[in-house]
């Protein structure tokens, strides 16, 4: 069943792809594709195939690293048919038949259901997907603990922009969760940017600045799936710069790779919260210069669960703060308070 694909949004707005009847293409952001759109950063390399045969018209996602949507449902493989939107990167594709009249040029815009509305009908969901790779039922995740919720309201009512270097090799979810975010990042090892990631890469996340009305739908989703699931656990650490991601990402990968005194090479993981909180406090106030650089400060989880460190470098040295997070602890630190 031949297609077109037409671009309705995004950088290439108004070019269309032709899939013929026995065909299959790969479409990203270099030349690792037939169809190569490299003002889309947001891409992968190789980021999806578009595969035809008589009967029907297939999309796979090739491993990407911000993932491939159909009518905004993320997916492995699925079939689809004419009106279908399919999303990856920044650019959306109208799927059209061929022979069918082709639509204008015009940035169409991305249809969102309102508020409340219910998931696709099990009749729409059955032929968007091939056999055998129906979507999962959706998993019900556990709500916030009160720490997490507290750290969420820090987080993203901080004042200055916000990063997060994620440590994949803790838990293979933490990959999954930059995997499927549309967030910007980029691995920290040197040319370690092939689809997908090595299982074993921390990864600097782009959370941006909170405004007048907090951070974005995308940013709080991100940061409570996060929280949820890897707060207490070591995942990662967050830092506020005002620089911008190219700065903080060359600056850390400038001592990912220290060496002992022997020379021998050592990867320092300064991503790890354990690592962080028990190095800074034994630095002097050069090395303490040197590790922060464009870094305004850095949040951590503590060894307690209720407890968030805030790290930055004054003239004199370290300056730590202790943020308490659990709302009894914060009671009984203001009724102590009060009784001296």
């Amino acid at each position: 069943m031949p297609v077109t694909l037409l671009v309705v949004q995004g950088p290439y707005v108004g070019q269309q792809i032709q899939v013929g009847a026995g065909q299959t293409f790969r479409i990203g952001r270099t030349d690792r594709s037939e169809y190569a759109f490299p003002n889309d950063t947001y891409l992968s390399g190789a980021h999806l195939e578009v595969a035809c045969d008589e009967q029907e018209c297939r999309i796979r996602d090739l491993g990407s690293s911000n993932g491939t949507f159909v009518n905004g449902v993320k997916i492995d493989l699925a079939a689809v048919q004419e009106g279908d939107q399919v999303s990856a990167g920044e650019t959306v594709f109208l799927v059209q038949m061929a022979g069918q009249e082709q639509a204008a040029a015009a940035p169409t815009p991305a249809v969102e259901p309102p508020d409340g509305a219910q998931l696709p009908v099990a009749e729409r969901t059955a032929r968007m997907f091939a056999p055998g790779f129906e979507p999962k039922a959706e998993e019900q995740l556990a709500p916030l603990t009160p720490e997490g919720r507290r750290a969420l309201h820090i987080l993203t009512h901080h004042g200055a922009p916000l990063f997060t270097v994620v440590d994949a090799a803790c838990d293979g979810k933490a990959q999954e969760l930059v995997q499927s975010s549309r967030l910007r990042s980029q691995a920290l090892f040197e040319g370690e940017t092939a689809d997908p990631p090595a299982t074993h890469t921390p990864t600097l996340v782009e959370l941006g600045q909170a405004g007048s009305q907090g951070v974005g739908k995308e940013v709080q989703a991100f940061l409570e799936t996060l929280l949820r699931s890897g707060w207490g656990r070591n995942w990662g650490i967050f830092c506020t710069s005002p620089s911008p991601f190219e700065a903080v990402l060359e600056h850390f990968r400038s001592f990912l790779l220290v060496r002992t005194r022997e020379q021998r090479p050592l990867y320092f993981r300064f991503y790890d919260p354990r690592v962080l909180r028990a190095f800074l406090p034994t630095c002097e106030p050069q090395e303490l210069s040197a590790l922060f650089g464009p870094v305004t400060s850095y949040l951590v989880e503590s060894e307690r669960p209720d407890m968030m460190l805030a790290f930055s470098c004054g003239a004199e040295g370290l300056i730590t703060s202790r943020v308490l997070l659990a709302e009894q602890s914060m009671l009984a630190q203001a009724g102590a308070s009060q009784s001296a």
